[in-house]
């Protein structure tokens, strides 16, 4: 027997339909993404700012954000890169769904009698290596004695659970520095030697873990940077 839907029925029906879609439409990825992410959340695109005090989820990694600082010479580096780092950008590389793009900003790069020591802070649980991959936006990491270095530790050493690279990614640009850290690179191969392994920590209890960005432009130099792909994965 043929069943016969209401007009009203119907109605519901598309309305729903259309919330559906509006929801599925404000998930996607893109620099538009709400700024704070719910805790526990897929990790979505914010600031560094927005992301302090919540959790998220990146595959089998659970990342939990909990401290910022900042100390520059002159002080308005930080005070440009806004309070607990609003105008630093966090979002998930497209390419790498282990990967949160850190910076996306010219605002702390320095000249010469400059510096800025940024650390980001928090937690990590289901991650066993660590990797971080610097991106300079087409400009050197330093010139003259300016030193740049993005670094990252996992605290695995604590708890004896590190092996190999006691938990720390560390890519320092220096005047001696080899080449490929200090300009872009296509691949992440010229950094394979900073990467760091460890036992996975399980979500109760989590590895400390940080993100530092440090510039100088020592007596003569510069220091750039643009973003760091921090890589802390389950694989």
């Amino acid at each position: 027997m043929e069943r016969k839907i209401s007009p009203l029925i119907g109605i519901s029906c598309l309305l729903a339909a259309s919330l559906l879609l509006l929801s599925l439409v404000n998930g996607c990825g893109g620099e538009n993404q709400p700024a704070s992410p719910p805790s526990g959340s897929t990790c979505a695109n914010g600031t560094v700012a927005s992301f302090m005090g919540t959790s998220c989820t990146q595959e089998t990694t659970i990342f939990n954000f909990k401290g910022y600082s900042c100390t520059s010479a002159p002080t308005s580096i930080c005070d440009a890169l806004g309070i607990n780092g609003s105008n630093i950008k966090m979002r998930q590389d497209p390419n790498g769904p282990h990967t949160f793009l850190v910076g996306a900003t010219s605002a702390w790069n320095v000249e010469a009698g400059e510096n800025v020591h940024v650390t980001i802070s928090g937690t990590v649980a289901g991650s066993m290596s660590n990797q971080n991959w610097p991106h300079f936006n087409g400009l050197r990491g330093q010139t003259g004695d300016g030193v740049e270095d993005n670094k990252t530790t996992v605290y695995c050493s604590s708890v004896g659970a590190c092996a190999a690279g006691a938990g720390v990614s560390d890519i320092p640009c220096t005047s001696t520095s080899p080449e490929a850290f200090c300009t872009d690179q296509p691949t992440i191969a010229p950094y394979l030697t900073a990467r760091a392994t460890f036992a996975p920590a399980p979500s109760n209890d989590p590895y400390p873990f940080t993100i530092e960005v440090i510039l100088n432009g020592g007596t003569f130099g510069t220091a750039t940077l643009y973003s760091v792909g921090v890589h802390l994965s389950g694989k």
